[in-house]
């Protein structure tokens, strides 16, 4: 058994790819494997990774799919993973050369469950440190944590044994995994941080997050999967609150603000507004008592503003 499985999905990326597998051959950490899923690509992608698997044959393993998205690449990844840990790497990001090292370091030879690094979010001329905080519980790292899943190790046997997927052809996939894995932990103490920043990840205006404007409504039926398997679970109530305030903060903050509002079609940018209001009518209707709220940072503030009437200023 290999320590890490690397597994990088693949879609037409012939520009990023290179500085991708050159960080991961790069690394101080020498037990691990990098399992490169191409998703159909129609670049010179598929090409790449054959040629990387020939050059690193005991580092590096190639398998082509249909195109499927990146979930369906992910789980299809999984499948050839033999490491003791798996992590999840996007083809157009990469890491520092301690990464795997720095982060095995912390499981604590297979004792945590998951190991989180800190990143950089790499724009074109600055990065910006992503910085955990002190994780006091597993409702504070509901409520506080990364919901991203490429800056994670994840014990694979468990990971395997909790049956949690991505959700294929969904965006905001990430949310889906993070929220229905933490159901899977005993205690806080299942997680380790890395307090270094080991990924860049690198912000590109042809990427997923800028291009498909039109599926931003996914972001709900995300959330109504993930409440319905809490439901299921018997986990609402216990955690309602902290999904409450989690979900509501997303919708008005980074969906809203940063999306949303941001819309040249202005029936789109209506239909999605009134989509995001009822949903949240239907799943919090008492949003505005979550005490959550009574913290004193900025976006409290602008949540506990917004109101049926203030948030008519946004169809403006």
């Amino acid at each position: 058994m290999t320590k890490i499985s690397v597994i990088v999905p693949v879609y037409n990326v012939e520009a990023y790819l290179p500085k991708c597998v050159s960080s991961l051959v790069k690394q101080t950490f020498t037990d691990f494997e990098v399992i490169l899923v191409n998703d159909g690509s129609t670049d010179s992608s598929a090409k790449l990774c054959e040629n990387y698997a020939d050059q690193y044959p005991s580092l590096i393993k190639s398998y082509t799919k249909p195109n499927g998205g990146l979930s369906d690449a992910r789980n299809f990844g999984m499948q050839y993973a033999t490491g003791q840990y798996i992590m999840f790497l996007d083809s157009d990001d990469y890491l520092a050369p301690h990464a795997l090292t720095n982060m095995y370091a912390l499981t604590e030879k297979g004792n945590k469950k998951i190991v989180e690094c800190d990143f950089y979010w790499e724009y074109p001329n600055k990065k910006i440190k992503d910085q955990a905080p002190k994780y006091a519980s597993l409702k504070d790292y509901m409520i506080r944590g990364r919901v991203v899943a490429w800056n994670k190790l994840y014990l694979r046997t468990w990971l395997l044994d909790t049956k949690v997927k991505f959700p294929k052809g969904k965006l905001y996939e990430d949310q889906d995994f993070f929220f229905k894995l933490v159901t899977y932990l005993t205690d806080i103490t299942d997680v380790a941080v890395d307090s270094e920043c080991e990924v860049y990840y690198v912000q590109r205006q042809t990427s997923i997050s800028y291009s498909e404007t039109t599926r931003i409504s996914e972001i709900l039926w995300i959330y109504q999967d993930i409440i319905d398997f809490y439901q299921t679970k018997g986990l609402f109530e216990t955690y309602y609150l902290e999904l409450e305030y989690r979900f509501v903060r997303n919708l008005l903050g980074n969906v809203l603000l940063r999306k949303v509002v941001k819309l040249k079609d202005k029936q789109l940018k209506r239909q999605l507004l009134d989509q995001i209001w009822q949903q949240k009518k239907i799943w919090f209707p008492d949003f505005a008592k979550n005490p959550y709220l009574r913290q004193k940072s900025k976006v409290d503030l602008y949540l506990r503003c917004v109101n049926p009437l203030t948030y008519q200023l946004f169809y403006l």
